[in-house]
């Protein structure tokens, strides 16, 4: 009854408004961590790096012999999709792309120690 006193465009937006959270429940998560299996037999990196959000940078040579190590040493990371808004290319293998983001984490490591900045 409510909805015959709206006009037409209102009451059909009315309508379909419950539905949009079942449609962006189904979107593709971007920035969701989605893993890699490039580091299957890596020297530094576990084989599951960047499957999921944690500070794989730890186990590097120059997080480990630092004596002041540098911020990204700790920040968390993961490997998500190229389309992700904070996605960066991996240096270490191609086609990949890592996100501090994504784990709540600021990106100290591109800017001031990726070859590529």
């Amino acid at each position: 009854p409510r909805l015959a006193m709206m006009p037409p465009l209102l009451a059909m937006t009315m309508m379909l408004l419950p539905l949009l959270g079942t449609v962006q429940a189904f979107a593709p998560d971007l920035c969701g961590c989605i893993g890699a299996s490039a580091f299957v037999d890596h020297p530094t990196y576990q084989d599951n790096a960047g499957l999921f959000c944690s500070a794989w940078d730890l186990s590097m040579p120059v997080c480990l012999e630092a004596k002041v190590k540098p911020t990204y040493c700790k920040h968390e990371w993961c490997y998500v999709s190229e389309h992700c808004d904070s996605a960066q290319p991996s240096i270490y293998h191609e086609g990949y792309y890592y996100s501090y983001k994504a784990c709540g984490f600021p990106d100290t490591f591109t800017h001031k120690c990726s070859p590529m900045a």
